[in-house]
């Protein structure tokens, strides 16, 4: 098997004929293509050249002409030493990210994927990018460095971030960053910022992040579109549950990371607390076969209170008093009366209370962000702005966890946009909720723009919910909007 480096270095020209028989040189190309936004990634980075015009083919083309390769690449000639080199040195193709303001470009592109794409894995649906999982995300190998990478902030030299005040591309409009809301308290919401979203996405969030300066907490605007008003939101809330249960762990047991948590009575080996959240996360075993386990984990981290007080708690967190949220996820708890127990003590730190509750989780796009922002900032916001008693130590574990949701939309805009060589220490938690009724998704997001200079932090949340149309069209119209709010915070259109 050669590599890129090995075509330059033997100065070696390889026919189509010769490429198509290397399967780990083609997904080279193939990832390098997919990170330029000529490719798609995930279940497309599998080395299939194929024949004819394929994707892998036309994206390589496409390369050659975008660096004045003309006439290449042929039948004789489908790589050589130029080709590679170039591969190789080329980060970015600017006209990538100017083409994507043509918003029917960028659906058309992503519908052609989502047509064209064979189903990954069954997690419930199959569509291209709610079951695209992890498998070849471009930050699969970051998930475990996540922790580490939200503690960065700028320094006002080589790495700055927006400050109180910003000025929009485009339109003009100075922003102004507000402390982050007290935990209990709305934030103002612009209500007009999210306007150029299709009429197919029916609520929505964002929130972006700034600092003022290296040692101050970190500033927010908030933009929404009918964003405080609670819909079923689907298996986008079950992380809600996860950071109750912390804050009950630590409030009692500041010592305790979640990370050495057990949940009893089960079989052996017992489920430890993370894996069980990477499960409902990822629906790997879902995906394996064992479809309604993701939801069953869920309904089992609403066990560790009873229902009203839960939803009494996300209410004091987000200040949002009419979400509901005493419903379940369609299928029993994986454990009937979980405890979960500290194996560095053998303490028991957690029990279900008896509770028969039922009702329904009706929340908004608002409250989803509120909460997750809460997570991915925690190190950047005061007492009065976290939540109360839980520890990073055992907030990092749901960090990580939540880094291996199935569904990539996040991984699709960047790709798509061509951005993902030009952006470092990255940070993409998400989880996704898909039903007859909708899907729902959930991301916070964090990295370094090396585009400019000098480098700028870039951090923001987002929630969407679409209601409309089949599967797959709500699949593919969830990828479309989250790859135009990440272009807008990329051409600082949006802030």
């Amino acid at each position: 098997m050669a590599t890129l480096q090995d075509i330059v270095n033997d100065n070696k020209t390889l026919t189509r004929s010769q490429l198509k028989t290397d399967k780990g040189l083609v997904i080279e190309i193939q990832t390098k293509l997919a990170n330029l936004g000529l490719y798609p990634g995930g279940q497309w980075i599998d080395g299939d050249l194929g024949t004819g015009d394929t994707f892998t083919w036309r994206g390589l083309k496409e390369f050659c002409q975008a660096v004045d390769l003309s006439g290449l690449p042929s039948d004789t000639v489908a790589i050589n030493p130029n080709i590679a080199t170039n591969l190789l040195d080329t980060k970015q193709l600017p006209f990538i990210l100017d083409q994507a303001k043509d918003t029917k470009f960028i659906l058309n592109k992503l519908t052609t994927i989502q047509d064209n794409s064979i189903a990954p894995v069954n997690i419930g649906v199959t569509q291209s990018f709610v079951a695209r999982t992890l498998r070849n995300s471009p930050f699969a190998m970051e998930v475990d460095d996540y922790p580490e990478h939200l503690k960065q902030k700028p320094d006002g030299t080589n790495l700055v971030s927006y400050g109180t005040n910003f000025t929009l591309v485009g339109s003009g409009k100075t922003i102004t960053f507000s402390d982050y809301p007290q935990r209990g308290n709305l934030p103002n919401i612009d209500t007009n910022g999210l306007n150029f979203l299709a009429s197919n996405i029916s609520h929505a969030c964002v929130c972006v992040g700034s600092f003022g300066d290296g040692s101050s907490p970190i500033k927010t605007h908030w933009l929404g579109k009918d964003a405080f008003n609670p819909e079923q939101l689907l298996s986008a809330t079950k992380f809600i549950g996860v950071l109750n249960a912390i804050e009950q762990i630590n409030g009692k047991f500041p010592t305790v990371d979640v990370d050495n948590c057990v949940i009893e009575p089960a079989n052996s080996p017992k489920p430890k607390f993370f894996d069980l959240v990477v499960d409902m996360v990822s629906y790997r075993k879902d995906a394996d076969g064992s479809l309604g386990r993701s939801n069953q984990i869920g309904a089992l981290f609403k066990r560790f209170t009873k229902r009203a007080d839960l939803e009494a708690w996300l209410k004091a967190q987000t200040g949002n008093t009419s979400c509901k949220f005493t419903g379940g996820y369609f299928n029993p708890s994986l454990i009937k009366d979980p405890i979960i127990k500290d194996l560095s003590s053998s303490a028991t730190v957690l029990r279900s209370p008896v509770d028969n509750t039922t009702g329904t989780n009706d929340v908004s796009t608002y409250d989803l962000v509120r909460l997750i922002t809460m997570l991915g900032w925690h190190l950047h916001l005061t007492t009065n702005t976290r939540f109360i008693g839980s520890q990073w130590h055992s907030l990092e574990t749901v960090v990580r966890a939540m880094g291996t949701d199935a569904a990539r939309y996040i991984d699709v805009a960047l790709e798509t946009l061509g951005v993902i060589n030009v952006i470092s220490q990255p940070v993409v938690i998400s989880k996704v909720g898909f039903g007859p009724s909708s899907f729902a998704y959930v991301a916070f997001v964090k990295f370094v723009d090396n585009r400019v200079q000098p480098a700028k932090l870039r951090t923001f949340s987002l929630a969407l919910r679409t209601p409309n149309g089949s599967d797959r069209e709500r699949d593919t119209n969830l990828a479309a909007a989250v790859t135009e709010i990440v272009r807008r915070i990329l051409t600082e259109e949006l802030a």
